[in-house]
Order: structure tokens, then C-alpha cells, then sequence
């Protein structure tokens, strides 16, 4: 089941994403602290690095390219992805992301090759929870006729509607689909560490979402002020938070061209963080854990892989999701 996935992940959505004309029945968006992610118009997944700097074209010049989209919207300028990244832009886990996400879903909203209208059915927006009021409400907004320029080219684009989608439930579905749990005889969850948050959920054997189970957990930002504070004892100086980020990200766990490098931090500063995650799994899934009834966990997001030691630790019982990182787009395609 494992190549299925990692197939779709590499190929296309075409039975789910088909387009008809200027109609898309369904467009996802994944605006996560990391990575922006979508679905492109051929059904092929998108992820840019989740930066946002805005910019004055009468003498800063900003080029799109495969890791970058920059957009003209509502009499701002502003880039998105690797090129934000490398000019000094805001990280969106620095941000508020639902607060941004008018912004951040142009990068989505991108028409047939050689048009430049779209009517999009369906527009699903990944939240961590879609129970926020708030965060509905700000997503919500997005509804309606967008005219802007996306890398140069004049869009306008209607969203017809808006759907929330809890990340962890478009997780599950896809990782039931395929076969990821052993059993589905026993409560399974998934475990979706994050930039800002990590966000822990359990599902019963109907699939239902247990409410009364749910964790919110550090992120690896807290991970990587962690590192911070070590390397700051270390070297005398803070270190940017989205240097180590992505120091951790690249696994040379360097500091931009400083020369700095910080394993030895990231390795006592996992372990630490790790245990402060299995100290509350402990506590809030204590008696599911106890009882036998708790199958597996799924683990997934961008940092996925750096949790490998609690995959180790629990021998299997907690487990790194094949392509973590795009499971949960994968499975919104489902819902």
C-alpha cells in the first residue's frame, strides 16, 4: 500500500481533480507553517516553502519560478514561496495562517493552461481544527470573485464555496483507504506534527472523531526554540527560528553560511521535546493505552521524520507515515 501512495503522490489526481472547461469541481489548499501545498489544474501536487514577503515593484524586482508564485492583489504586491524566502520574507509560522489565507490561496487558484478565468466548485482549506469560529470565519471569506495577477497573467477566479477540512480526518480517511493501519478493529490516530503545533487525534472503529481526545502538542517551533536557547549558550547569539528550521529540514543541521552547526543541539533538544509529546500522549490517551484499545498512530506532517526515535521507542505502535508531507492533501481529495 506503501507504493500506492508514494505513486499518487508522484503522479496525478485526475479522477478527483478533472477539469471541464473553466469549471474546477474541486481545488485543495494546504497553507501549513512549512510548505503552501495544492493541487495544480493536471490534479500534480504543488509545495512551496510557506514564506510571504511583500514588495514595492517601482524598484524591487521579483520573479516568479517552480518553487515561487508573486501576486498583484487588491493594490499589494507580494511573492510567495522560496523567492520570499530568500529575500528576507515572513515565515507564515511567524504569522497568523488563517488570518493570511486570502493571500496564500491565490497561489491555488491558478486557471487552465491559456486561460485566465475559473470557477472553482469547491475550495478545501486544511485548519487544524474546523470547529475555530474564527478560523472558519476567516477562511470563509474567501468565497466569492477574486481578480488579481498571478505571475503576470490577469485572473479572475470564483469560489463558489468553502470547505473547511480538519487535517488530521483527510489523513485518516486516505491512510483507511489505503490500508496503513493493521487493524481497523481498534481506535487508530493520527499524530500531525507541525510547524506551529503538533495536533494529536484518535478515531473510533467507525471511523468517528473522538473529541474528548484531543491533544495539542509543541510544534517544531518550540523544538527549534529550544535549539535556540542551547546554541545561544553555545555561541553567544540567538539564531533566527527558520534558520534552524530549515538547518533541521535540509538534515545538514547548519546555519544558513554561518558555519554553525548545531547537531549536537537538535539531538539533546529532540529528545526533550520528544518526551514532553509522550508525556501527554500519556496523560490524555492514558486509558486507551492501558487498555489494549488503541491501535496504531499515524505520524505525519513535514516533521514526521524527526520523530523517528518515538517510532523506535513504541516499536511501531507510533509510525512515520509513507510521504507524511502530502498525506493530508492526498486524502482531502477524498472528502
Amino acid at each position: 500500500m506503501t507504493s500506492a501512495l508514494s505513486k499518487s503522490t508522484k503522479g496525478t489526481l485526475s479522477e478527483r481533480s478533472e477539469n471541464t472547461g473553466l469549471i474546477r469541481p474541486l481545488v485543495c489548499f494546504d497553507g501549513g507553517n512549512r510548505t503552501l501545498q495544492w493541487l495544480d489544474p493536471c490534479g500534480r501536487i504543488r509545495s512551496i516553502p510557506a514564506f510571504i514577503k511583500h514588495f514595492d515593484p517601482s524598484w524591487q524586482d521579483m520573479q516568479p519560478d517552480d518553487q515561487s508564485v508573486v501576486i498583484e492583489f487588491e493594490g499589494e504586491h507580494f511573492v510567495l514561496g522560496a523567492v520570499a524566502r530568500d529575500n528576507a520574507g515572513i515565515p507564515v509560522v511567524q504569522d497568523d495562517k488563517c488570518q493570511l489565507a486570502r493571500k496564500l490561496v491565490l497561489a491555488a487558484l491558478e486557471p487552465n493552461l491559456g486561460q485566465n478565468t475559473l470557477r472553482v466548485e469547491r475550495l478545501g482549506i486544511a485548519l487544524p481544527t474546523s470547529r475555530s469560529e474564527l478560523a472558519v470565519k476567516q477562511v470563509k471569506a474567501i468565497e466569492g470573485i477574486h481578480e488579481f495577477t498571478r505571475n503576470g497573467e490577469s485572473v479572475i477566479a470564483t469560489v463558489r464555496k468553502v470547505e473547511p477540512i480538519d487535517e488530521t480526518l483527510a489523513a485518516y480517511r486516505w491512510a483507511s483507504l489505503h490500508r496503513l493501519y493493521s487493524s481497523r478493529q481498534n481506535i487508530n490516530g493520527v499524530l500531525d506534527l507541525g510547524g506551529g503545533t503538533g495536533i494529536g487525534r484518535l478515531y473510533s472503529v467507525s471511523g468517528s472523531l473522538m473529541r474528548d481526545a484531543d491533544l495539542i502538542l509543541p510544534g517544531t517551533k518550540e523544538l527549534a526554540i529550544k535549539i535556540s536557547v542551547r546554541l545561544n549558550a553555545q555561541i553567544g547569539a540567538s539564531a533566527p527560528l527558520a534558520a534552524i528550521m530549515d538547518g533541521i529540514e535540509r538534515g545538514d543541521y547548519e546555519l544558513g553560511t554561518s558555519g554553525i552547526n548545531f547537531r549536537g543541539a537538535f539531538e539533546n533538544a529532540r529528545a526533550e521535546w520528544l518526551d514532553e509529546i509522550r508525556g501527554e500522549v500519556k496523560t490524555r490517551w492514558g486509558r486507551w493505552l492501558s487498555s489494549g484499545e488503541l491501535g496504531e498512530v499515524l505520524i505525519i506532517g513535514g516533521s514526521a521524520p524527526i520523530a523517528e526515535p518515538l517510532q523506535i521507542a513504541t516499536k511501531g505502535r507510533f509510525k512515520i507515515a509513507p510521504d507524511p508531507q502530502f498525506i493530508s492533501i492526498l486524502g482531502m481529495t477524498r472528502l
